[in-house]
């Protein structure tokens, strides 16, 4: 019997208490999770980690999830 690998998915929100709940309500349901505090973060982090799916606050200081889904269109299009 195989596993099949876990999905992962990357949570980028400034807010630490909305990045806990989710990451918590997505590694109960199975799910392998990163989160980053905010946009910059989450491009370092993208530079070791190919998520499945990205989930971004779109208000964010420093750089909006608008910017930053932009970036990763760019960068990373397979994601």
């Amino acid at each position: 019997m195989s596993v099949s690998p876990k999905h992962q998915i990357l949570i980028v929100d400034d807010e630490e208490s909305i990045r806990t709940l989710h990451a918590q309500l997505l590694e109960d349901a199975g799910y392998e999770v990163v989160s980053a505090e905010n946009g910059f973060d989450a491009l370092l982090k993208l530079k070791h980690f190919s998520p499945d799916l990205i989930i971004s606050d779109l208000n964010m200081p420093k750089m909006s999830g608008f910017e930053l889904l932009s970036v990763v269109r760019r960068r990373f299009p397979k994601i």
